[in-house]
């Protein structure tokens, strides 16, 4: 009888991963497969046990480094991070003595400093580059001469 809860428990963890995806149940769910074998052939409990607990941390111990390089990539840029290298429209002009300016960057509007600060004032509906993203703010590079500054 013994066998029959093995199986259940087995059947219901590999059901619980087809649902969460995690990728942790599947061990502990084959793991209770082996040990329902085990009981099956008559084992005693305390061989079931074992079966089931060397089962589940080998099952781990070997498959995660296959794992770890099957999952892991390029990191992809999100939110802020994709902003660096994008450019913008001065829409609030930016100066270094007045504090910070405001540009768009597509449909949102950022707060935003000169990467330099004697880059002077750049003016609203210049375009800029983003350097980097400091909290709120973006670090411009103007792409147009600044005023007052000639070619």
């Amino acid at each position: 009888m013994d066998w029959l809860v093995w199986l259940v428990v087995g059947l219901v963890l590999l059901g619980l991963e087809a649902v969460t995806l995690a990728f942790v149940a599947v061990y502990f769910g084959v793991a209770a497969l082996a040990a329902a074998v085990f009981a099956g052939l008559g084992a005693p409990l305390w061989l079931q046990v074992a079966v089931f607990c060397g089962m589940s941390v080998a099952s781990l111990v070997l498959t995660r480094r296959i794992a770890r390089q099957m999952f892991r990539g390029p990191a992809a840029k999100t939110n802020v991070h994709t902003l660096t290298g994008r450019r913008g429209i001065v829409t609030r002009a930016i100066d270094t003595d007045g504090g910070s300016g405001q540009v768009r960057i597509g449909t949102e509007y950022w707060s935003a400093r000169p990467y330099f600060d004697d880059a002077g004032v750049i003016p609203e509906g210049g375009r800029v580059e983003v350097v980097r993203v400091e909290g709120v703010t973006a670090i411009v590079l103007p792409l147009d001469d600044p005023v007052g500054q000639a070619s």
